[in-house]
């Protein structure tokens, strides 16, 4: 997607934005957050990585403890490993397992086994989902943006999930770890350019972009320094720290645009911190990242 796929899709969100109608009930606000599933697959024999079904339960868990509505999530095989993990929820010990019934999600279609999508939940509808193939910018070793428009009664909420390059042990030489850091660079600043787009046309519109982004803003000449400089945006997980490694930054993010900082409920970000719930052999069957959640006013 790049200039006139931006146009266009400037076109159909504006479009979405003037035929909505107001519903008559209306809460108070909307936990929205990320969460890397770490090669969530359907415990088959070509599962990159098998959790048993005490690990399941333990991911469900904390699923009812994230209490989202809406879900960025990523490193996900397919629908049925998603299906899986809601549906089997009736031995949960939790005041809400029942809420993982009421869950609907949508898949992207690229990244193989590590695809991202999102699980939301009544009061939150989806009016659509699209492809953001521009983000994928190297066929094969990068996955494209899924961004949705979803409608919480009178509001209409832009959310656009990714997991950008990691550069990481998989890159065994030096070359390799630079491309990587090279294709991540580029990946955010096409997300900038979309997000220039999105919000000069649309200011009063929330966007909130979550996900996995393999790099922090807080390390001098990061991959996200685009991002960062932005006048359009804010990290609120800026000062979040990883749970898995212990001091270091979070690299898993919430970016809100100015309408989305608006109806951020100060004091509601947090980690879910299953490395300090479990014990780390526990923990890391789980995932080896965390769930980030905020909550946002939507009176």
């Amino acid at each position: 997607m790049h200039m006139l796929g931006i146009q266009c899709l400037l076109l159909v969100i504006l479009w979405c934005c003037a035929e909505y109608t107001p519903s008559s009930q209306q809460a108070a606000h909307i936990t929205i957050g990320t969460f890397n599933m770490e090669w969530l697959g359907d415990n088959t024999s070509d599962d990159r990585k098998l959790r048993s079904y005490e690990d399941n339960q333990r991911l469900r868990q904390i699923l009812c403890d994230v209490d989202a509505d809406i879900l960025a999530v990523q490193e996900v095989e397919h629908e049925q490993a998603l299906q899986r993990v809601l549906i089997d929820s009736s031995k949960v010990k939790h005041p809400d397992a029942a809420k993982l019934l009421h869950y609907a999600f949508v898949l992207g279609n690229t990244g193989g086994k590590q695809r991202i999508g999102f699980l939301y939940r009544f009061p939150v509808q989806l009016l659509w989902v699209q492809e953001v193939l521009g983000i994928a910018v190297e066929e094969g070793r990068t996955r494209a943006g899924l961004l949705a428009m979803f409608r919480v009664d009178t509001i209409q909420w832009l959310v656009l999930a990714v997991h950008l390059k990691s550069s990481s042990r998989s890159d065994s030489t030096q070359e390799l770890r630079r491309r990587s850091i090279s294709i991540r660079a580029a990946q955010a600043a096409y997300v900038r350019h979309l997000t220039d787009s999105l919000c000069t046309h649309m200011p009063s519109v929330p966007f909130v972009i979550l996900g996995d982004f393999n790099d922090t803003p807080r390390r001098r000449h990061t991959t996200l320094d685009t991002l960062q400089s932005s006048p359009h945006l804010t990290f609120l997980t800026l000062d979040q720290t990883s749970c898995a490694f212990s001091g270091l930054p979070s690299i898993d993010h919430i970016v809100v645009s100015h309408a989305a900082l608006q109806r951020f409920m100060r004091g509601t970000l947090r980690t879910i911190n299953t490395y300090a719930m479990l014990p780390e052999h526990a923990a890391r069957q789980i995932s080896d990242h965390c769930p980030i959640v905020a909550q946002f006013s939507i009176q």
